[in-house]
């Protein structure tokens, strides 16, 4: 039985994202952990509130958290179990993952905000952080199956047997088809992502429905967003590409972007070192 990690804080976004990842389970028979990180405000901080007071807030977090998962077992019958973590949220999240031998991590995703996009949040620290896919679920999407799969590929240089594996094991629990597309500034590369060895070397194809199709453009985001309107897909996948010190100075990573502005739910490949 795969385990997947939701996290949440209670927000609308995160519970959306809840129910979402809940009817997902139901459909795969996956198991649920909740993930909630306490948090304490500034200003509580600030008045040097008691040590009761702490305790307080955390028997207060821990019977919420309790409820929500009682509330999913209930409405979905599914197994769910929850971990309450307070501290750093990344290194928290990664010790909740060693522990509960998660598959992959679900997110909700608030509309963009300035501060979003000056400063980064939770999921987009996630995406460039975590060894784990992360499904981020925009706040006003609902399950209703996955049926078709856009895989937005960039070149074999960020593609890794690791991340294949995570994209073809999810193809096949949903029995999904798959669009491989690809943006580029010449066609001429389009022989290299059809006969990349990396993406179908050590797979039955057989099994698969996939096709392939490439646009030139040297506006990426403006392309995926175009062919997610035409094809109407109901998952994107994407592979964040890891820049270095230099390079995160001129390229903002384009799977962020997505997370910000996506319509659709995103599940992002970490790409691991195999």
């Amino acid at each position: 039985m795969k385990t997947i990690i939701v996290c949440t804080d209670f927000s609308q976004e995160a519970e959306n994202a809840t129910h979402y990842a809940s009817s997902m389970a139901k459909e795969n028979t996956y198991r649920i952990v909740l993930f909630n990180l306490q948090t304490v405000s500034i200003h509580a901080l600030n008045a040097q509130v008691s040590a009761d007071f702490f305790y307080a807030q955390t028997l207060k977090n821990q019977k919420k958290i309790e409820d929500k998962t009682a509330e999913l077992k209930r409405l979905y019958a599914v197994e769910t179990q929850y971990h309450l973590a307070s501290g750093n949220f990344i290194e928290e999240l990664e010790k909740c993952i060693q522990l509960c031998g998660c598959d992959f991590v679900v997110m909700g995703m608030a509309e963009k905000t300035l501060e979003q996009k000056l400063l980064g949040n939770r999921v987009t620290k996630a995406i460039h952080r975590i060894k784990k896919p992360i499904l981020i679920i925009p706040a006003h999407i609902e399950y209703t199956g996955i049926r078709k799969i856009l895989f937005a590929y960039d070149t074999h240089k960020s593609m890794t047997w690791s991340s294949m594996n995570d994209i073809y094991y999810f193809i096949n629990d949903f029995n999904a088809e798959i669009e491989v597309f690809n943006v580029s500034e010449s066609l001429e590369d389009f022989t290299e992502v059809i006969h990349d060895i990396d993406l179908n070397s050590g797979y039955d194809l057989d099994d698969i429905k996939y096709s392939f199709k490439m646009i030139q453009s040297i506006e990426v985001i403006k392309a995926i967003e175009e062919e997610i309107r035409l094809s109407s897909p109901d998952l994107l996948t994407m592979v964040p590409y890891q820049y270095n010190f230099v390079e995160s100075l001129f390229h903002r990573s384009k799977t962020a972007i997505m997370a910000y502005k996506n319509k659709i739910p995103l599940l992002s490949i970490p790409l691991n070192i195999d």
